[in-house]
């Protein structure tokens, strides 16, 4: 809660997008030193945990659009309006959240190289890093929300004060939270050994992988899934909530990405590739579930058609694990379809273009 209070106070300090961007980073700092871990092992132990390097990205991704997206319009739509179901069937972002969209469905199609290839290599870290700092540097150039005037002359003194402290009291609350992160540091190792010896002991050799697929990113996305569904609730900040979930799927495709094969090589002490062949249908329903996600934003709105598409297949890739290729191939014809029947209505690209014309030229 404290790092939602955090996340709004912040945007009208710099631009909402940048304010969740960083918030995923804060929220999903767990999750980069549970990959660390198990990346670190895998060189130290190839044959044992090589195959679950691919766990848990592809888990906390799957999550994020398959859980994640449909519950905050779900929670949305059954959130109250004074003392009326809010009855929200769509969430539509603005012109300028393009950004995140473009980059999650650039990230998104990178993934088709990999997948082909069927290793992680340090290019990999170095396209994927340079995607996300560049996705950083473009939030950064987008303006502040706009403090409403009203509002602070109607203000108490006391909540003026506030809002003349608001950016220490943030930096204090994302830099405690960060501090939070970092003692995973010392814990990622223990907690991720214990996920695997627990699920072998108790289900045998091969509940190691699914468990570090779902167990391990459904605790280290507990935060991340707290505020979204705290501002699901509200029917005004269901866009953000939206927004929320999409800046942590980019941030998991680049970032969290691409310090396997540098954790890799310095575990075992070369540079080399980092193979995925053991699972490489993991790496394409995560691609083909990331591209339907992308594909249901091409008109910046969020429906439940989409929402209920995503959940459904899902479930299902969860539950069976043998259906994962068919629920790959699914994916990806029902990302044409929805380009098909989206046509006329695509608006991300020119938002896109009409984004930088407006906000870059201007600063140039």
């Amino acid at each position: 809660m404290m790092i939602a209070w955090a996340a709004e106070a912040s945007q009208y300090s710099i631009s909402q997008g940048l304010a969740l961007a960083i918030v995923a980073i804060v929220q999903t700092l767990p999750e980069f030193f549970v990959e660390g871990a198990i990346a670190w092992n895998a060189g130290k132990d190839p044959v044992g945990w090589l195959p679950n390097v691919t766990a848990n990205f592809t888990g906390a991704n799957r999550l994020l659009t398959g859980l994640g997206w449909p519950l905050i319009l779900f929670t949305a739509m059954l959130s109250k309006s004074g003392n009326k179901r809010s009855g929200l069937s769509v969430i539509a972002l603005r012109k300028e959240q393009s950004i995140e969209v473009i980059f999650m469905l650039g990230a998104t199609l990178y993934y088709v190289l990999i997948w082909l290839r069927g290793s992680l290599e340090i290019v990999d870290t170095i396209v994927l890093l340079g995607a996300f700092l560049g996705y950083l540097w473009m939030l950064s150039r987008l303006p502040s929300e706009r403090e409403d005037p009203q509002a602070v002359l109607d203000a108490s003194p006391r909540a003026i004060v506030d809002l003349r402290t608001r950016k220490h009291r943030i930096i204090a609350i994302l830099g405690l939270f960060s501090f939070s992160g970092l003692v995973f540091v010392f814990i990622s190792t223990p907690f991720v050994d214990s996920i695997n010896t627990i699920a072998v002991a108790l289900f045998g050799a091969g509940a190691g992988f699914f468990f570090i697929q779902w167990i391990a990113p459904f605790l280290s996305e507990f935060p991340e899934k707290v505020t979204a569904f705290h501002w699901a609730r509200k029917v005004k900040l269901a866009p953000m909530a939206l927004l929320n979930f999409v800046s942590s799927a980019v941030n998991e495709l680049t970032a969290l990405v691409a310090i396997i094969p540098i954790v890799f090589a310095l575990s075992i002490g070369i540079i080399g590739p980092v193979s995925l062949t053991a699972h490489k249908d993991e790496v394409l329903l995560t691609m083909a579930q990331s591209l339907y996600a992308c594909v249901c934003l091409m008109d910046l709105k969020y429906d439940v058609r989409n929402a209920l598409l995503l959940f459904g297949l899902w479930l299902v890739s969860t539950a069976f694990v043998e259906t994962r290729f068919a629920i790959s191939i699914i994916f990806l014809f029902a990302s044409l379809v929805e380009v098909i029947i989206q046509r006329r209505r695509i608006t991300v690209f020119s938002a896109f273009k009409d984004s930088l014309q407006e906000y870059f030229s201007r600063h140039s």
